[in-house]
């Protein structure tokens, strides 16, 4: 491995005072564009790396973001996480990962890790258990020179900084959607409705029922999803669905192929899944687009405003979906 080499042993070799050095890696407005130029081709030959601790004690910051997420098996997370690393990839600070894999305990010791690991802030999806348990106590004793940000599933009683995505504005459009071309009763499927996002989605759906029919809503695992939705189709002759996470999708998808429901145009359908999943199904799925990147940009974006204490005051950011029509809803229901 390359030695590196000292900030001052870098200054000699170029010929110019510690000082200029340090300003030129900082991008001062003090040093010329060729100077900075010359300082940052030489620190790449010479492996100068900055001695992070000193520059820590110096500034009183750590240049350290920690990300703590419910889980990496989510589409939408797995987006919001990209979009806030293509952020914090352009700026001196650096990212502390945790997956809590939806568990209050893990997420009360990813908190306190992180914050005993003096990190600057946190950006955080609240777990689905700490939603339940309805504790959150790791959150509200965080100390005040440690922002925090929650995004997607937050906890509207602790005063932060807050990026939403529009869930109940989604489905209830989603769902209207579904009536004007053509279907008369939607059903809604989910795997879990515990958490804040399921809730604001399904009064989005209730609400864009109103008085057509009463609501119809399985909730459970994939195998249980597709029995009562067979029961469903049966017994109620539904001929729209509304499925509002990935897992539910795949299963109302299954039981509507198995039943011919696409292929004889009885059956219209809108859920949320990745894009490489929806285009490759046959027929292509219609889904709701949360713009996770987008909203990990935004997050990242917002907390490093506070960061550099552009802001004191905290605000909710909502970032709003749009329906990307595909197959499943671009025929015409065939009501006989």
């Amino acid at each position: 491995m390359k030695k590196s080499i000292t900030l001052k042993e870098l200054a000699k070799k170029l010929g110019v005072s510690a000082s200029t050095v340090s300003k030129a890696l900082n991008d001062s407005y003090e040093i010329s564009e060729s100077t900075k130029r010359k300082v940052e081709a030489a620190a790449k030959e010479f492996n100068y790396r900055p001695n992070r601790a000193a520059l820590n004690l110096k500034s009183g910051k750590t240049f350290t973001i920690g990300v703590v997420l419910p889980s990496i098996k989510d589409f939408f997370l797995v987006r919001a996480l990209r979009g806030i690393e293509s952020v914090i990839a352009n700026t001196n600070y650096n990212i502390v990962i945790s997956v809590t894999n939806e568990s209050y305990e893990k997420e009360v010791k990813a908190i306190e890790t992180l914050v005993n690991g003096l990190v600057d802030g946190i950006i955080l999806a609240v777990s689905e258990e700490t939603q339940l348990r309805q504790d959150f106590d790791h959150l509200t004793n965080i100390p005040e020179d440690i922002k925090l940000l929650m995004f997607d599933r937050v906890e509207n009683t602790i005063e932060c900084d807050k990026v939403l995505v529009d869930d109940y504005e989604a489905v209830l459009k989603a769902v209207k959607h579904l009536k004007f071309k053509g279907a008369t009763k939607v059903a809604l499927v989910s795997r879990n409705n515990n958490l804040s996002t399921g809730k604001s989605r399904i009064k989005g759906y209730i609400d864009a029922i109103n008085d057509t029919h009463d609501p119809m809503i399985i909730e459970g695992k994939d195998d249980f999803i597709e029995r009562e939705l067979e029961d469903l189709i049966a017994t109620k002759s539904i001929n729209g669905i509304i499925a509002l996470d990935e897992e539910a999708s795949l299963a109302a998808f299954r039981v509507a192929s198995r039943e011919k429901l696409f292929e004889e145009r009885k059956l219209l359908m809108i859920g949320y899944a990745g894009t490489k999943i929806s285009e490759h199904l046959n027929p292509s799925l219609s889904t709701i687009d949360q713009h996770g990147k987008r909203v990990g940009r935004t997050t990242a974006k917002i907390l490093l405003d506070k960061l550099n204490n552009k802001s004191d005051r905290s605000e909710v950011n909502i970032i709003y979906s749009s329906l990307c029509e595909r197959a499943t809803t671009q025929m015409v229901i065939n009501h006989q």
